[in-house]
């Protein structure tokens, strides 16, 4: 593989894009950190680690199962894939190649984090449901995104599974207080994959894809952010008046909801049907999503140092 192909080959891997994973499985550690988990970093990056590689798969499975379709998609900053295997065909092979290893690497990655720190070996159902989860994405027979299921893969990914995990690897289990929480989560991944798919609707007809977006148009769409959005907001609001889980103060978090929230209702307020005036709040919901969740990492973990040092 020449300098060229490699760097094409790199950039197939869309390595930005971790980021989703990333801050939702560092939240959901401090979030059990806070609630009185202790863990160590080694357990946390290699429980990352583990997790990021099943992440890194998917990005090079879906480029290689939607080549097809994504000849009919202008790629954005937010969609339509890498746009690497249309330039370049001849990686396909190598994308596959490295989907599969990097599923392999992510069980094993898994399997030597429950040896070494000893944690129950259900941590292993988080990986092998994130690979199963990205690999019939967009492959046969089930390609959930061609059958009306891709919204329901991506709030289960990015509500349950990567915070799920980080709470995993801090708590050594799940419980009820996670679970309560994975819901506005679970409703800000339905604003990230419909976000996603707004500026791809026409490629995606043209491609067979049967998102939310191609059956119900940009105008349901927005208006399902917005709802999503409010909804998620109520609910960061719930915990923050009741104390649910205290000690953890959600006050702030649900200050920091009102960020995605308004962005929504500013779309949805400017809802078109076009895909240039929709790719522009599009656009503003996941830049909204990614701030959301990275001030609230900066929230739990100020008040993860606050609990180290003491009153």
């Amino acid at each position: 593989m020449d300098t060229r192909a490699l760097r094409a080959f790199i950039r197939l891997g869309r390595f930005p894009f971790l980021l989703s994973g990333f801050v939702p499985f560092t939240a959901g550690a401090l979030f059990a950190f806070l609630l009185g988990a202790r863990f160590t970093p080694g357990e946390f990056l290699l429980g990352y680690a583990a997790m990021a590689a099943a992440h890194l798969s998917v990005h090079y499975s879906n480029d290689y199962f939607d080549a097809d379709a994504d000849r009919f998609v202008e790629t954005t900053a937010i969609s339509g894939g890498s746009g690497v295997l249309a330039a370049h065909p001849e990686l396909k092979p190598a994308a596959l190649g490295a989907a599969v290893a990097l599923m392999a690497a992510s069980l094993l990655i898994g399997w030597a984090f429950v040896t070494i720190y000893d944690y129950p070996p259900v941590f292993l159902v988080f990986g092998l449901a994130g690979n199963l989860l990205g690999w019939f994405y967009t492959a046969p027979p089930f390609a959930l995104a061609y059958h009306n299921l891709g919204e329901v893969a991506n709030m289960i990914t990015f509500g349950l599974l990567m915070p799920g995990a980080g709470y995993f690897v801090a708590m050594g289990g799940l419980d009820a207080a996670f679970f309560t929480f994975a819901v506005p989560l679970s409703l800000y991944g339905l604003v990230f994959i419909v976000s996603v798919e707004m500026p791809d609707r026409e490629g995606d007809i043209a491609g067979g894809k049967r998102t939310l977006v191609v059956r119900r148009g940009r105008i349901f769409g927005f208006a399902l952010i917005a709802v999503a959005a409010a909804l998620a907001t109520a609910a960061f609001t719930l915990f923050a008046l009741t104390g649910a889980f205290a000690p953890v103060d959600f006050r702030p978090v649900a200050v920091i909801s009102c960020i995605p929230l308004g962005i929504a209702l500013w779309g949805f307020s400017n809802r078109c049907a076009e895909r240039a005036g929709a790719l522009r709040y599009a656009t503003a919901n996941i830049f909204g999503y990614f701030l959301f969740w990275g001030l609230v990492v900066v929230c739990f973990a100020r008040e993860a140092v606050g609990s180290l040092l003491g009153p």
